[in-house]
């Protein structure tokens, strides 16, 4: 969240200090009216507290002390990663029921492996961690598809790849210091292309390996029917959470890469526009 998106009016509110002295304050007034004090009394209590509430409200959310706080506490909670109930709320109906299948299949097989002989208990047990380390990844694999499917469409992609080839056209019989200047916009559509192409691949890879963890779910759950070859699950498993890691790795480092702080604009090596005669005298003489 943005700083200018946070309340801090409502974070001194429902802060836990405030919570408690308004909590404090009903205690004390609930008191003096079982005490059957005076009216007053009970009356004073309530402004006094009313007022110390207002002071409160109106000082402490413009302290840069509290403002540091919350920013870091907000910071904080957009950084942790999410849970899996709220990953899977992200996704699609469509991608939902898709994990959802994988999910049920994964119940199955867990079921059909419990009716088997004790001897085979830690094999089993194994089989389903690494079931749920591939439907772990699925649901992330799932996640970031619907992060990249929404980046942008083939006619963006195409509008800024001919958007490009105008500036570089025009760029060619411009004078120097407006070439500077489109040079930015160029770097920054670049960029831009760069992305599109990426999030593209990402699909591709993506979807491929969602099939292939599909397809070795399907496979275990026939074969635990029976509980047949089980060393071959074990292998299969474990290349293919090996694929998965690496590919979770993969767009893992392209999407750091977009995500950095880094400022295209800003960060050009562009040299200075040159000044006009006049321009340099005028500035030689301040």
């Amino acid at each position: 969240m943005k700083r200018s998106q946070i309340n801090y009016r409502k974070e001194v509110f429902l802060h836990p200090w405030n919570l408690t002295f308004l909590i404090s304050v009903m205690a004390v007034v609930l008191g003096v009216l079982l005490l059957g004090s005076p009216d007053y009394l009970k009356d004073m209590i309530l402004v006094f507290s009313a007022a110390l509430e207002l002071l409160i409200l109106g000082y402490v959310p413009h302290h840069k002390r509290f403002r540091r706080l919350i920013d870091s506490q907000h910071a904080a909670e957009q950084s942790r990663p999410l849970t899996q109930r709220e990953l899977y709320s992200t996704l699609s109906r469509l991608n939902q029921r898709r994990f959802a299948r994988l999910s049920d299949l994964r119940k199955k097989i867990e079921a059909n492996y419990s009716k088997i002989s004790f001897s085979s208990q830690g094999l089993v047990e194994s089989h389903i961690r690494k079931l749920d380390g591939l439907l772990t990844s699925c649901l992330n694999l799932l996640a970031q598809k619907e992060r990249d499917s929404q980046f942008g469409s083939r006619a963006d992609q195409e509008e800024v790849a001919e958007s490009i080839l105008e500036l570089q056209h025009e760029m060619q019989n411009d004078h120097k210091r407006i070439r500077a200047i489109k040079k930015r916009r160029l770097k920054v559509l670049e960029q831009r292309l760069y992305r599109f192409k990426r999030s593209s691949e990402n699909l591709e890879i993506i979807e491929a390996q969602v099939e292939t963890i599909e397809d070795v779910v399907k496979y275990i759950h026939e074969q635990s029917l029976s509980f047949r070859n089980p060393e071959e699950i074990s292998y299969q498993l474990d290349v293919l959470l090996t694929e998965v890691e690496e590919t979770e790795s993969t767009i893992g480092e392209t999407e750091a890469a977009f995500s950095d702080a880094v400022d295209v604009i800003t960060g050009l090596d562009l040299p200075e526009p040159e000044l006009e005669p006049d321009a340099q005298r005028g500035r030689l003489r301040v």
